[in-house]
Formats: C-alpha cells, sequence, structure tokens
C-alpha cells in the first residue's frame, strides 16, 4: 500500500532541556539537510489549536513517528500518547510506522523494547547515526 504523506518524520520528544536543545541544534538540522520532510512541534503546530489534536495530526500526516527516548520522555504523558498513536497505525495498517532512537540510557516499556532501536547515545557517532536513519526514513512504511 502505497500513500503520500505530507512529512517523511513527524519527531516525538520531551520538550524540556536537555531533549530541545539536541532536537532544535543537531537532529531535526541533520534530518532536514538531508532532504527529509520534518514535522516538529515548534515549527509545524499551529498556535491555539488543541495540543492532542495537533499530535494526533502530525502522526497521521507522516510517514514515521520517530520516538527520541530519554528518562523524562519516557514518563511524559504526551510522549506516551504519541507513541500510543504511531503503534495504533502500525497495527491498523501492519506497517511500521514507529521507529526509536535512543539519546539516553533509558529503561523503556515493552511497547518499545520489542524493536531494534537505532543507539544515539554517543555524539562521536552522531554522523553515522544520522545517516543511518535517513536511508531508514526514506523506506516505505511496509518495507
Amino acid at each position: 500500500m502505497t500513500q503520500d504523506y505530507r512529512y517523511d518524520v513527524f519527531v516525538s520528544y520531551r520538550n524540556a532541556e536537555p531533549d530541545s536543545t539536541w532536537v532544535r541544534t543537531q537532529l531535526v538540522p541533520r534530518l532536514t539537510e538531508d532532504g527529509l520532510r520534518v514535522c516538529v512541534d515548534y515549527e509545524n503546530f499551529e498556535l491555539g489549536k488543541p495540543l492532542v489534536q495537533l499530535m494526533e495530526d502530525a502522526v497521521v500526516a507522516s510517514r514515521y513517528t520517530l520516538a527520541i527516548l530519554t528518562p523524562p520522555y519516557l514518563r511524559g504523558p504526551f510522549a506516551t500518547f504519541e507513541r500510543a498513536l504511531a503503534a495504533h497505525l502500525e497495527l491498523e495498517q501492519q506497517q511500521r510506522r514507529l521507529l526509536v532512537a535512543m539519546r539516553e540510557p533509558a529503561d523503556p516499556p515493552l511497547s518499545i523494547r520489542y524493536k531494534l532501536w537505532l543507539d544515539m547515545t554517543d555524539d562521536t557517532t552522531f554522523d553515522a547515526s544520522a545517516a543511518r536513519l535517513c536511508a531508514e526514513l526514506r523506506k516505505p512504511p511496509d518495507d
């Protein structure tokens, strides 16, 4: 099943330090430099709209949701909601829609542990990890 998406990836992360700085200064610039269409809250969410609806719209409009795992992210209710939406689409469409990158060592719940995630905890290997991530984000969800 081929579908056109408005975005290649929606970045689901904890919008607090240090996660937000890394996403804004490292991850999103690298993804956009590689030509990917990135949906991220601080650029794409319309002011004044209900946050939960914006999150749902972002997940649906994106080929993938990329969860950036850190301990605070895993405790956040909004992050849990975004992951649940992407996981639901995986079941409903029988396609891979949720990708996971470990930014800081964390103990993910079973709903994430079953997936192979990308280790992005070491900044010295960022370029290689980002290149692999960009290649994955270009693949159709049903590959």
